[in-house]
Order: structure tokens, then C-alpha cells, then sequence
């Protein structure tokens, strides 16, 4: 298609450009699952209108354009402009807002929800804190394994810990298994997160212990009080390893960042169960389109 380009690394900068001005709260919208995810289902975009349209030829979905909002013919324009070239393209990704300021925009396109692909925000207070009954559990877990292990020690992630951390990563997948096609493109965008270090806006920190790692998490910032968590893996056998993880997450971004995205659950009942036991304040939730009239199914993945 032309004036349609491969996003890699090298548009670091130009990303940062349009979502320094016109920020998403969505997590689809960092400049780390832009490029990590996006190696892996081979992203392209193109500057259309002065805005900046994401395109993921796989699924044929255009994520929502970034820039001062199109009017729903614009968009409509945009997806026909794809269709010679992905006959299936439909648009993603609409701001929670759009509908409210374009209300035509149900003339022309079907806008559904997705639970599945919503993401989880919580306040980094309230994960500081785990104030409450329904985190008093988590609370306790954090107490006994800082009684059990008051070594422990949280590091900032480096270039020079790369090596142990993919280690790390993979002795988790073997222990458990975990072969699901979605497992395994999470350790690929790992694996490429981990390779582009340097060149992304992203940071991390090491749970150790007797100078072994027994959690890491993976973050990037969403917005000017927004950082997202893409990745958070920890050792099953040491007791409350998962939740001081997420608390010493938490209390690194605290002076930083009001709210915390932990991305989706996309469906998966037990990912969903461990992102509600947080009491989330709220989500980003996800809408989707397809034009009216259209015979194209809707362009999310399975699971």
C-alpha cells in the first residue's frame, strides 16, 4: 500500500512526537507495545492527514488515529482507503470520548466493547497501600515474605542484568509449561523488549534474593500520570513473591505516576480473577468498529 511503512525501533522518536502530544490511555498506545508487539505482528503506519495511523496487517485492524480526532467520514474514508489492499481492515481503538463528541458516528460504523481487551487502571496510592478488607490478604502475604526474607533486595534493571532476566524468564516458562500461543508471543515481545533496551522509554526492576531473582516487572510510561506494567513474572515457589513484586512496583513509581494500567486479561478467567483481586478504580475499555452494512467480522484475535 502506498506510503505504508514498517514500525521499528527507528521510530522511536517519531512516536514519541505524537504520543507526547496527543497521549492514549490505552495500553496499545505506549511506544514499547507499539514496537515489542508490534516485531511480532509486523506493524506498519503511515502519516495520513497529519495524523499517525498504526496498522497491524495480520489481524487487519487499524488502531484509532493518533492525533486532533477525524470526523467518522474521515474514518470511514481511511478504513476504504485500506480495503483495496486489507479487504478485512476495520478501525480499533476508539478514545472513550468519540462517540460522546461525534455521536453521527453511529450513522456510519457498529461500535462494540470488548471486555476482554479492557484494560485494568488502579491509583499507585491504593496499590502503595492495599488499604481495605479485599487486599488485607495481599497485605499479609507482603508481611510474611519480607519476616521470611528481610534480605531482600529490589534493583533497578541494566543492560549488564539482561542475561539473567531472560534466564529467568524462560526457567518460568519450562516450570510451568507454558507453551499457549499467547505465552509464548509474550516471551517473544520479552525477548524483544529485553534486545531494545537501550532504545526504548521503558524500566524495570529485580526482586533478589541471595542474589538470585525471584520477580521482575517491565514498565513504561502511558502519560504524563500514567505508566503502564507490561510484563511481571515471579517465582510461584516463594511465597508472596507475586504480591511484593506488584508492591515494590507500585512504591518505585509512586513520586511519579497517579495511576498504574496493568493491560488486559483477554479472557483468560484466571488473569482476570488476578487483576480483580486489585479492585481496580477503573477501566480503559476497549471499542471496536466495523463499518455499517459491512459482512467483515470483527478483527480481534483468539486467544
Amino acid at each position: 500500500m502506498p506510503g505504508l511503512k514498517a514500525l521499528d525501533i527507528s521510530d522511536t522518536f517519531m512516536l514519541r512526537e505524537y504520543l507526547g502530544k496527543w497521549p492514549r490511555e490505552h495500553c496499545d498506545y505506549t511506544i514499547t507495545n507499539l514496537i515489542v508487539w508490534g516485531k511480532i505482528y509486523h506493524n506498519h503506519y503511515l502519516i495520513h492527514k497529519e495524523r499517525l495511523v498504526v496498522l497491524n496487517p495480520k489481524y487487519q485492524y487499524i488502531l484509532f488515529p493518533v492525533g486532533p480526532y477525524l470526523s467518522p467520514k474521515e474514518l470511514k474514508d481511511l478504513v476504504l482507503m485500506f480495503r483495496p489492499y486489507y479487504p478485512e481492515a476495520q478501525i480499533i481503538l476508539y478514545p472513550h470520548d468519540y462517540c460522546e463528541q461525534y455521536p453521527e458516528v453511529h450513522e456510519i460504523f457498529e461500535i462494540f466493547e470488548d471486555r476482554d481487551w479492557a484494560d485494568y487502571v488502579y491509583s499507585v496510592e491504593s496499590m502503595v497501600q492495599l488499604r481495605g478488607k479485599k487486599l488485607a490478604k495481599k497485605k499479609n502475604l507482603i508481611s510474611q515474605f519480607r519476616r521470611a526474607h528481610p534480605e531482600y533486595k529490589v534493583l533497578k534493571m541494566t543492560e549488564d542484568r539482561m542475561k539473567y532476566i531472560l534466564k529467568f524468564t524462560h526457567k518460568w516458562r519450562r516450570e510451568r509449561s507454558a507453551e499457549g500461543i499467547y505465552l509464548m508471543t509474550e516471551i517473544k515481545a520479552i525477548e524483544n523488549t529485553l534486545e531494545a533496551w537501550r532504545n526504548l522509554p521503558v524500566e524495570g526492576i529485580i526482586i533478589c534474593l541471595r542474589n538470585k531473582i525471584v520477580a521482575y516487572s517491565i514498565f513504561s510510561p502511558q502519560g504524563p500520570d500514567m505508566v503502564t506494567v507490561h510484563f511481571e513474572k515471579f517465582d510461584p515457589d516463594k511465597k508472596g513473591s507475586a504480591q511484593v513484586i506488584t508492591w515494590e512496583t507500585a512504591r518505585y513509581l509512586e513520586n511519579r505516576y497517579t495511576w498504574i494500567n496493568r493491560e488486559q486479561d483477554i479472557g483468560l478467567e484466571g488473569l482476570r480473577q488476578a487483576k480483580l483481586s486489585y479492585v481496580p478504580d477503573r477501566f480503559s475499555r476497549f471499542y471496536g468498529s466495523r463499518l455499517k452494512g459491512d459482512t467483515v467480522g470483527r478483527p480481534m484475535p483468539e486467544n
